[in-house]
């Protein structure tokens, strides 16, 4: 019958409220919840009793969602806002508990308690009754202790015999239920000061979100959540497919009850401020974190968003067969929800009038190491701070929709030429840090774009508050070009070292061009880098001499050519001797074929550019190439000059890798020689 259900016997006034929840306790299943809802909606029991039953219902869900939303409606909603927080704060630190030990010691703990734990559930399968009748359990199987023992009833063994057949909710699940209520919750409370409320909320959902923001449900609850406070100031948008349900409250929900603690007071203005301030700095940090989170998949790092605006700039260098990463953002489902969901963010930025000189501000200015630990809540607006990652990812965006999808303009844009060197040192550092291009991809790819972006505006300018400012010039590019070498994602090397490219050949000085390769040729230590440089050098060396070697075909250089103002510093012999020291390296002291391996590929650049000296009309005589390599006295006495150097260096180390046991340790070993050994041979053919 159903007036012998001990949920419906035991209702207050029959018992007094604690003794109610402990009975809930033991009796509450998955067939309960039903019922339960229905006893929910006596306003009062909820209000004494809603607060500590939230983490009674977590576990149960999906099936708890409705008991979750009565709590939510009908408890007293400070006592259950500080509920769900702690909740969440349990979903990165486990238990709800703060661990001191070291992360081995964590492990091993979880560990024990996962082998006690199947030691409990085969003992409760084997002997379950007996087990029951000699002691009451001391915790509820969510973890919580309760107030007293009382003897165990059949309905405890059923629930735990359901716990062990039933797999619990996902975190992401529990997350995004709990967000639901808090969307529900702060609207209700009614005090002269609800940023404090609101405050404690965000700071436990951002950790909560960061250890799940790989879980594109996790992104869609929290910006519903977001979307509940800021409301929505334009046009719906239409519907876009994704792979994944987005997470919603339901489309109408009963009235909630009053805070039974409401103040009269009205909030003050600098309060309101407050809160739009609160919900702005979290969604900047929401962007970081999902920006941060988005794996790289099949080299798409992030959003792509400096290969799409090469691609746009640049179709003709599609290469034909190849997916454009254009078209993969429009036809693939997860790679569509990227854009759909930075699209949300943009969004919101506007619903919640974030302002653009803040945003500006706080990617360019440095950090303030004032408040850094201060743990107290904000007193007022100017003490919220914005994430710098965050505050870039939505102005890249707003970049990005404008010149890949033609969006109209809006506030989140500005102008950062005088300012870019700035944003550059306060997202990477020193450029001569050993870090520099470990950072996040979706960073890189967004400085790439805004580089490129900058770069097609307004050129040189687009980096220099001045032109004249070397120092300037010569760290930027030492930003891009490190990238260019160190960074795990081969796409946006690429993308580095064109604009890297780019930025060095645009400079009018061509002393200052050429005293940064000779730089990166003697002092960096990257070979992949090195052999960038020879590239630059060669790129150089055609340019300069195009207008030039007309005039000089018919006649050698002379001293009084070579102080000639008007010709080019890469059109004179002062280019390759300068350079020669650090370009002609002999192979021969090297002492292992690994060493001789790794700098494969700058060896290779550098007989490439060798063979294009020899073969090219003019340029060996114009840049006195001879010469140059026969004051070189390291290979004065060689046979053969370097060229000679080289052969013998190639065939040495081929020696060594065939006296190598393992034929499958040197087969993707023997390309580099091939290559080596073919761009030789058609330099001597060209007389080398």
């Amino acid at each position: 019958m159903a007036n012998d259900n001990p949920l419906l016997k035991a209702l207050p006034p029959a018992v007094d409220y604690l003794s109610y929840l402990t009975i809930l306790e033991y009796n509450l299943t998955l067939e309960q919840l039903p019922l339960l809802h229905e006893i929910l909606q006596d306003t009062t029991l909820t209000a004494n009793i809603g607060w500590d039953l939230v983490h009674l219902l977590l576990p149960l869900l999906p099936e708890s969602q409705s008991c979750l939303q009565d709590v939510a409606r009908l408890g007293n909603p400070r006592e259950v806002v500080l509920k769900a927080t702690e909740l969440l704060e349990a979903i990165v630190t486990p238990d709800g508990c703060e661990h001191e030990d070291e992360e081995e010691e964590e492990e091993e703990e979880e560990e024990h308690e996962q082998e006690q734990e199947e030691e409990d559930d085969e003992q409760q399968r084997t002997d379950g009754h007996e087990r029951a009748k000699d002691s009451a359990p001391d915790k509820h199987p969510a973890g919580t202790a309760i107030p007293f023992k009382q003897d165990t009833s059949p309905a405890v063994l059923r629930q735990a015999g359901s716990s062990i057949s039933r797999k619990g909710p996902s975190k992401v699940s529990q997350f995004s239920a709990l967000l639901d209520m808090l969307a529900i919750l702060h609207p209700r409370i009614k005090t002269k000061y609800p940023s404090r409320f609101l405050s404690t909320s965000l700071q436990a959902v951002l950790p909560a979100y960061a250890a799940l923001a790989f879980d594109i449900k996790a992104t869609d609850a929290v910006l519903s959540f977001i979307n509940t406070f800021a409301g929505t100031k334009r046009p719906r948008l239409p519907p876009r497919y994704s792979s994944t349900q987005v997470s919603t409250q339901p489309a109408q929900l009963p009235r909630a009850a009053p805070d039974p603690e409401a103040s009269e007071e009205p909030m003050a203005p600098e309060e309101i401020a407050l809160q739009e301030r609160l919900l702005q700095s979290f969604l900047t940090f929401v962007a970081e974190g999902y920006m941060s989170a988005l794996p790289v998949d099949d080299d798409v790092p992030a959003l792509s968003w400096s290969t799409r605006l090469l691609e746009h700039l640049y179709p003709d260098r599609i290469i034909p067969g190849r997916r454009a990463k254009r078209e993969a953002f429009e036809k693939d489902g997860t790679l569509h929800h990227r854009d759909s969901t930075i699209g949300r963010m943009l969004a919101l930025t506007r619903d919640l009038n974030l302002p653009i000189e803040d945003v500006c501000c706080t990617v360019v200015e440095p950090d303030s190491a004032a408040d850094e630990d201060s743990t107290d809540l904000p007193a007022s607006a100017s003490e919220v701070p914005l994430s710098r990652p965050g505050c870039l990812y939505l102005l890249c965006a707003s970049y990005a929709s404008a010149v890949l999808f033609s969006a109209p303009s809006h506030e989140l844009r500005a102008p950062l030429e005088s300012t870019f060197f700035s944003l550059l040192a306060n997202c990477f550092g020193d450029p001569s840090s050993a870090t520099l291009g470990s950072e996040p991809v979706s960073l890189i790819d967004c400085l790439l774009f805004l580089g490129h972006y900058n770069f097609e505006r307004k050129g040189l300018e687009g980096f220099l508050d001045r032109p004249e400012n070397d120092s300037t010039f010569t760290r930027t590019l030492q930003y891009f070009s490190i990238l260019s070498a160190n960074t795990p994602s081969a796409i946006l090397r690429y993308n580095a070292h064109l604009l890297t490219s780019k930025i060095l050949h645009a400079h009018p000085n061509d002393q200052l061009r050429l005293s940064f390769i000779k730089d990166t040729l003697e002092h960096c230590p990257y070979e992949n880098l090195k052999a960038s440089a020879v590239g630059w050098l060669k790129d150089e060396i055609l340019a300069a001499n195009t207008s030039s070697l007309s005039n000089a075909a018919d006649q050698s250089f002379t001293e009084t050519d070579a102080d000639n103002k008007n010709v080019g510093i890469f059109a004179k012999p002062t280019c390759i001797a300068t350079l020669a020291p650090h370009l002609f390296i002999s192979p021969m002291s090297m002492a292992t074929k690994d060493e001789f391996q790794a700098h494969e590929s700058f060896f290779l650049a550098t007989l490439n550019l060798y063979y294009l000296l020899l073969s090219r009309e003019g340029l060996k005589e114009g840049l006195n190439l001879q010469r140059t390599m026969d004051e070189v006295s390291e290979f004065e006495a060689a046979d053969g000059g370097w060229l000679g150097l080289m052969e013998k260096g190639v065939r040495r180390f081929e020696d060594v890798g065939e006296e190598r046991e393992g034929e499958e340790e040197d087969m993707g070993k023997g390309k580099g020689m091939s290559l080596l050994e073919g761009v030789i041979a058609m330099c001597k053919e060209k007389g080398g």
